[in-house]
């Protein structure tokens, strides 16, 4: 139960699941992208040792805690739940390109919706937001690089 007098803290990620660096002859064993930006119960349900941060709010954008987590992961996968073309985490993923780079053990992968228009029904959501399939593919790619 939460407390009533609860706040989330005003632009503070939060780390949701641990991950950390691996070196590429233990690939299957311990598997660390970045995940974040919305989306958070489907990313935790295939993130395995994956790091998965939950950013909680855009702006101010908690830099440190993301960039933190690239520096000991070396890759980042960007989830939200807009469209990967014009979305907030294409930002996420250019700064981390930018900022980051010499950290990158790959280059920076997004999962967004589908390109089309969003139904308000939770059928057609579902139809078109990433869901846990598309995500573990993409995280699958990602350590693959």
């Amino acid at each position: 139960m939460v407390p009533d007098d609860f706040e989330v803290p005003f632009g503070k990620a939060r780390i949701r699941r641990e991950g950390f660096r691996f070196e590429y002859n233990h690939l299957r064993q311990h598997n660390a992208p970045l995940s974040e930006c919305g989306g958070t119960p489907r990313k935790r349900r295939v993130a395995g040792k994956v790091e998965v941060i939950d950013i909680r709010s855009l702006i101010p954008l908690d830099r440190e805690t993301i960039y933190g987590s690239v520096k000991k992961t070396g890759k980042a996968l960007v989830v939200h739940e807009d469209k990967v073309f014009g979305g907030f985490g294409g930002e996420i993923a250019a700064g981390i390109g930018s900022d980051m780079f010499r950290y990158l053990d790959a280059p920076v992968q997004r999962v967004g919706s589908t390109f089309t228009p969003v139904g308000f029904n939770p059928i057609l959501e579902r139809a078109v937001l990433p869901d846990a399939d598309r995500i573990y593919e993409a995280a699958k790619k990602l350590l693959e690089f």
